[in-house]
């Protein structure tokens, strides 16, 4: 027979047990549970540390009528640019900007939408503050870029590559092709290229980032797949960080851009190493990281001079 006060301990023992447990567990919770759950890697929305870089509408400036000398191509090309800013309403400089390429349609996402990198909380106003420089210099170098829309060399025509790799990468055209080179490369691409603008020197981009995959497409004298310096993730760490570019021009005569830059490009530290076999290909030399600040700065003060200017002109 069970005797009765055998089992009145079992049951204390149980309860005890259960709980022992339930004051482990809520300890559990409160002291890990929720320290983790309320701490995050990422900067919140509300924090403004998300920033996205923007491309605004191109806007092309007055192109200088007949060949200028040397002297006089920096001084024109700054003219041009003060002029792009000054008719450019602040607030169009951060705007959308779809890519509007033949063969996409409408509802392309926008660089705006596919390049976002998280910034420091404490560098959101500076970014915030830059977003429009860089915006600035990759509608141009896109609107460059459309100039030839048939990509064509001495291999044949290749203008479907760029779309194809594109769409495998998941990105638009635009943010394929211009967003993923060096910004500082960009910078002096920038530079170089407004000043054959104010030259008159028709120039445009016939090849400018180029993945893995899309450097296995190439025909012709090239690099390894992963040893482009166009992207090549081996040589350069590939998105974001290609370092050449393949230029011609939008009437045909390629040989003008090459003898331009063969002359003038030093300045803006860019140089074709291989005239002979690859005379399209442009890559920057020396300390262009260096040179690109220097040039940043510069178009940024010219920036705020132009619209400090305007602003003084809508006051009158």
């Amino acid at each position: 027979m069970r005797s009765p006060r055998g089992g009145l301990s079992a049951d204390r023992i149980s309860h005890a047990a259960l709980g022992v447990g339930g004051v482990l567990c809520g300890a559990l919770v409160f002291f890990v549970a929720v320290p983790l759950a309320s701490s995050s890697p990422y900067p919140a929305p509300r924090d403004g540390a998300w920033v996205t870089d923007r491309l605004s509408p191109p806007v092309s400036p007055p192109i200088a009528q007949g060949p200028l000398e040397d002297d006089d191509v920096v001084a024109e090309w700054e003219a041009s640019i003060a002029w792009s800013f000054a008719s450019m309403p602040p607030s169009g400089m951060a705007s959308r900007f779809e890519s509007n390429t033949p063969d996409e349609p409408a509802t392309t996402a926008s660089i705006t939408q596919q390049i976002v990198r998280p910034a420091p909380a404490a560098q959101a106003g500076a970014v915030k503050h830059a977003r429009p420089l860089i915006a600035d210099v990759d509608a141009y170098l896109w609107e460059v870029y459309q100039r030839s829309p048939v990509k064509r060399d001495s291999t044949g025509d290749f203008t479907w590559k760029d779309p194809t790799a594109a769409k495998r990468f998941g990105l638009s055209m635009p943010a394929y092709v211009i967003g993923g080179m060096d910004p500082d490369f960009k910078e002096q691409l920038y530079h170089a290229g407004h000043a054959m603008d104010a030259a008159g020197v028709p120039w445009s981009l016939l090849s400018a980032f180029r993945d893995d995959y899309r450097q296995s497409l190439a025909s012709g004298l090239k690099a390894g797949t992963s040893n482009s310096l166009h992207g090549g993730k081996a040589r350069t760490g590939g998105y974001g960080h290609g370092q050449a570019v393949d230029v011609t021009s939008q009437d045909g005569h390629a040989d003008v851009v090459w003898r331009w830059l063969d002359k003038h490009g030093g300045k803006y530290g860019l140089y074709r190493p291989m005239p002979g076999n690859d005379p399209a290909h442009v890559q920057p030399k020396g300390n262009w990281h260096k040179l690109a600040a220097s040039l940043r700065e510069s178009r940024a003060r010219m920036v705020q001079e132009a619209h400090a200017r305007a602003g003084d002109t809508a006051a009158q």
